[in-house]
């Protein structure tokens, strides 16, 4: 069986709603072309380094219109979609929010879901440094998926590394 796969790349801004508009012309394009399992990069709806403007943004994954909305294409186009990541919010005491990856099935639904277990923290100087951490919680399993294609493996970025 010959599967033909989208791989989007797209730089994401701090404005949800524009990556969404990007990305959805980008996985029709990616359909168009006869991909049958189309794949988006982390933190696909919103980068940002401002806590407060992310608090303001973010939604909780069952209210999150970009997750509606990718679901929405995924079956309209029948294709399996791979969200590489959502940041999401979390009911977490500690407010971090969820680095958090969605396999939709040709019929839209969640068929299953990933958060990124390992987080970048990183000292790249005294004055440079990356704490992830600080932002986002990590996540605590590995996830296969059975696709009509093949077996999925789901991750995110760093964990590749682990």
């Amino acid at each position: 069986m010959k599967l033909t796969v989208g791989v989007i790349q797209i730089t994401a801004s701090d404005q949800p709603g524009d990556n969404l508009k990007n990305v959805l012309k980008m996985v029709r394009d990616a359909h168009a072309e006869g991909a049958r399992f189309i794949v988006t990069p982390e933190v696909t709806n919103c980068i940002s380094s401002d806590r407060a403007h992310q608090v303001e943004v973010l939604y909780h994954q069952d209210d999150d219109p970009s997750l509606m909305a990718f679901q929405q294409v995924a079956a309209e186009l029948e294709v399996w979609l791979l969200i590489g990541s959502l940041a999401l919010k979390t009911d977490d005491p500690d407010g971090r929010f969820a680095n958090r990856s969605c396999l939709l099935g040709p019929d839209g639904a969640i068929a299953a879901h990933y958060d990124k277990i390992h987080m970048f923290d990183v000292a790249i100087s005294e004055k440079e440094t990356f704490q992830e951490s600080k932002g986002y919680r990590p996540g605590n399993r590995a996830v296969l998926v059975d696709c009509d294609f093949a077996k999925v493996g789901v991750t995110i970025c760093y964990d590749v590394r682990f």
